[in-house]
């Protein structure tokens, strides 16, 4: 589906027009009946004779309103340029013409209206002036349809016309990031707070959770209607209204945005590449500086903007570049949204652009903007990635516009992404951290996972994706070390460690404590893990004494029976002091079962 949007002068007959395409008044209120005026905006809706179904939005032409018209405008991918045959190009034609350049729309249909009021000379003439008008700009291709809403005149071929362009004109995208515009708020008794706007970016269906940015409220998608017809799904390009549980109508208003909650983060900085027009379209050789005071529009949002050129001094008439924005209000923006710029002082609007980065970094990056401009959404991720080294998923989503994260020269470590140069620093940290670790402690098993994950600055998730990224590291329990690694003992070491074997074997079952070793406890735990000791309780056996008394023990209860502590004490000719932590190793490796103050023969020999 595509919504079209009307442009033109003021009393050109736009809402006429409107009216005689569809049946539906667009104008809602008394006074704009009263006065003939088109004050705000107003919709309708269309069947063509292909089947395909359009919305109209119905802009305003005085200059009075054009903040109005900008608030429809930001939300419709086809044009219904009006020009009246009797007055023919006016100023708010051409100021109209220039708001539909900068945002970007290419497709539309050109109606010669009031046909009827004037001769065929004229009629030509105002069909001719019109061509010339549009000579050059977006719409230079657009068919132009002479038509009477009066007679009837030209009303077919130009539904013929529209039904031929929305044909022609790309559907609307889904990215899976729906935000919808806020051009309309009211209540309806009993139902609550409704909403209207173009829906973009994604689909929204009944029972939907929806967040209104920027303030962050929340509410939930009771009813949708489209055209007046209820349906429980809206997709991209629909004009919808939703009617929102748990929200009062203070809690929306005109230039918030309906979103999916947690996908928009909205911003006040965002970097684009801006554009002044040419004077033939504003009647002006406008000069953009960093001076004056400068209005932003964007959906149906507007809000005052301070300039910041990255590029150059000055943007002449019909130039561009790249310019840093700081908006009074924050929005939720995306890469590639087009915005109006109009000169508040001189109420004129003067040019506009495209965002290129919605939350960009600190400090402007030219290069970067100047790879971002024009790319695909897959490049501007590559491109974002590379730039930052490493970014949040869900910030170089917001930020790329991208919706896979398969994109050339970067890699995904849980929620980030990292370009292939930042993965390689990293990897290389870890290995030499560790390398350096292995050869400063020869006798350590590896290095403490959290103290090697502190200089690489990762969360936790993206280290463990990192280890697993890295087939020379190994993860061996609670510490990290080199696959090639292994504890090596120097000849003063290996000196100490027959010393303390020594020592231990000379004791019996009744060795020296921990303490009373005075060993070191590297050296220890090195021995440990070579299972030249094992460790029970508060002292050390060999591990062939160990074994020596497990197989004592339990030949003993294969012989006797069932044997207390004070039993196997006296079996292995120690103190209790060993005994009892003797028995809760052979407990816990299985050689014994205690059973109350016994113990059994255990499952494993």
């Amino acid at each position: 589906m595509h919504v079209i949007g009307t442009a033109g002068h003021v009393d050109h007959g736009k809402s006429t027009l409107v009216e005689r395409l569809t049946g539906i008044d667009p104008d809602r209120f008394e006074e704009e009946k009263r006065r003939g005026l088109t004050i705000d905006l107003g919709f309708a809706w269309l069947t063509l004779p292909s089947g395909n179904e359009i919305g109209l939005v119905d802009v305003p032409g005085h200059e009075r309103f054009i903040k109005n018209m900008l608030a429809g405008a930001g939300g419709i991918s086809i044009c219904l340029f009006v020009v009246a045959a009797n007055e023919g190009w006016k100023p708010q034609s051409a100021e109209h013409l220039s708001i539909l350049h900068v945002l970007g729309i290419t497709f539309g249909v050109v109606a010669v209206t009031k046909s009827d009021t004037v001769d065929e000379e004229r009629l030509e003439l105002a069909t001719l002036e019109v061509q010339e008008e549009l000579s050059g700009s977006v719409l230079e291709n657009a068919p132009i349809v002479a038509c009477s809403s009066v007679s009837g005149y030209g009303i077919d071929r130009l539904i013929a016309e529209l039904d031929r362009v929305v044909l022609a004109t790309p559907q609307a995208p889904d990215t899976g990031r729906p935000r919808l515009w806020v051009d309309r708020v009211f209540t309806i008794s009993g139902a609550g707070t409704v909403v209207t706007g173009t829906l973009a970016g994604g689909t929204v269906a009944t029972g939907d959770e929806v967040e209104v940015s920027p303030e962050g409220g929340r509410g939930r998608v009771r009813r949708i209607q489209t055209h007046k017809k209820e349906v429980a799904r809206a997709a991209p390009g629909t004009r919808v209204a939703l009617n929102l549980a748990g929200l009062d109508r203070q809690g929306a208003e005109r230039g918030d945005a309906i979103v999916a909650p947690g996908q928009w983060r909205p911003s006040r900085i965002v970097d684009a590449r801006v554009e002044v027009l040419p004077a033939r379209l504003t009647g002006a050789e406008y000069v953009l500086t960093e001076k004056g005071a400068h209005l932003l529009y964007v959906g149906s949002a507007e809000t005052p903007v301070r300039l910041r050129l990255l590029d150059r001094d000055a943007i002449p008439p019909g130039g561009s570049g790249f310019a840093r924005l700081f908006l009074r209000d924050r929005l939720p923006l995306a890469r590639s949204d087009r915005f109006v710029l109009r000169d508040a002082g001189r109420v004129l609007t003067f040019g506009g652009g495209q965002i290129m980065d919605p939350r960009p970094s600190q400090r402007p990056d030219l290069r970067l903007l100047e790879r971002l401009d024009r790319a695909t959404p897959q490049e501007a991720l590559s491109a974002l990635v590379l730039a930052d080294g490493a970014l949040r998923v869900e910030d170089a989503v917001t930020r790329s516009g991208a919706t896979t994260l398969d994109a050339p020269g970067i890699s995904q470590l849980a929620s980030i992404l990292v370009s292939d140069a930042e993965l390689h620093e990293l990897s290389h940290t870890v290995v030499e951290t560790l390398r350096s670790y292995h050869s400063g402690r020869p006798l350590e098993r590896g290095m403490v996972k959290e103290a090697l994950r502190g200089p690489t600055r990762l969360d936790a998730p993206a280290f463990q994706a990192l280890l697993e990224h890295l087939p020379e590291v190994v993860e061996d329990g609670a510490v990290v070390r080199l696959q090639d690694h292994s504890a090596t003992l120097l000849p003063e070491q290996k000196s100490e460690r027959d010393a303390i074997i020594k020592r231990i074997e000379a004791g019996g079952m009744s060795p020296p404590l921990t303490s009373e070793l005075d060993a070191d406890p590297a050296l220890l735990r090195a021995m440990t893990e070579a299972a030249d000791v094992i460790r029970i309780g508060d002292f050390y056996l060999t591990h062939t004494q160990a074994e020596r008394a497990r197989r004592t023990v339990r030949s003993a209860i294969e012989v006797s029976g069932p044997l207390t502590v004070a039993q196997i004490r006296d079996l292995l000719g120690t103190s209790r002091k060993y005994a009892v932590p003797l028995c809760e190793w052979l407990d816990s490796t299985g050689a014994t079962r205690r059973q109350g103050d016994l113990r059994h023969l255990g499952p494993r020999p």
